[in-house]
């Protein structure tokens, strides 16, 4: 997934207004100033690169205060590819909460951000299937999480009416379920040819201390713990909760609906 611009969404459109509040006061000081009594004796700092400086200062503070929210509380991001569908949909873009893991671990069923182990530099959104202590295992398509194999109960093709997306110019077909896990249940799917590229198949392993294992929801189509292990809690951003600029069905804007 990609960062958005260097600011969030919220903190970019909190800089644009303050922006026009400079310009609506600039007018307006111009405008006294055509009013004010021609005595009136310029102050020291009456000069426009005093004014300029002080524009600059504010929004340098503007963007110093969104810089330290993206860092410590929220940062905003762009899903290019369908691995996650039908949670999030290619081009959804989302705000992290930041603060989520700040004095507990990930649970299973949290859809997290987290660096790529693969490619530093690159950002991916996956689900978490089982924590550490956790066994798990995948047999013909099926997880297996402390050698228990996860529910699965079908869904109507409807449910996706309103999100449908092709894949490499070719529409992704494939059937819809709820996965239950614990006290969670999401949503998954699993894509027919041509789009079905994953391995339906992972040997068991006991996911170690500080780590998670992660999948796509999108089963067939994601690259994940099956193919680069479990997750380093250290790495992980932060956790996907609102959709703040929907790519299809703005009925699903707000918090991320599993």
């Amino acid at each position: 997934i990609h960062k958005t611009p260097s600011v969030t969404g919220v903190a970019l459109i909190g800089m644009l207004a303050s922006i026009i509040v400079y310009l609506i006061a600039t007018i307006d000081s111009a405008y006294k100033a055509k009013r004010t009594k021609p005595d009136y004796e310029l102050k020291d700092y009456n000069r426009w690169y005093a004014y300029v400086l002080l524009v600059l200062i504010s929004m340098g503070g503007s963007v110093g205060t969104s810089m330290y929210v993206k860092a410590n509380f929220i940062e905003a991001f762009r899903v290019p590819v369908a691995s996650n569908y039908p949670t999030i949909v290619p081009n959804d873009r989302f705000l992290a909460n930041k603060l989520a893991y700040n004095n507990s671990d990930p649970k299973r069923g949290d859809l997290i951000v987290f660096i790529n182990p693969e490619n530093r530099r690159q950002n991916y959104i996956k689900r978490v299937v089982a924590v550490a202590g956790d066994t798990v295992e995948i047999i013909d398509n099926e997880v297996y999480v402390n050698e228990q194999q996860l529910e699965r109960q079908r869904l109507p093709q409807s449910v996706l009416d309103n999100i449908k997306i092709k894949v490499h110019g070719k529409s992704l077909e494939g059937d819809v379920f709820y996965e239950i896990n614990g006290d969670a249940k999401y949503k998954i799917f699993l894509a027919k040819p041509p789009h079905d590229q994953a391995s339906h198949n992972f040997s068991k392993i006991t996911v170690p201390p500080h780590h998670c294992f992660v999948l796509g929801d999108n089963r067939n189509l994601s690259r994940d713990s099956r193919h680069f292990g479990p997750v380093l809690l250290a790495t992980i951003k932060g956790r996907a909760d609102y959709l703040y600029f929907p790519a299809k069905d703005w009925s699903r804007f707000g918090r991320i609906k599993n």
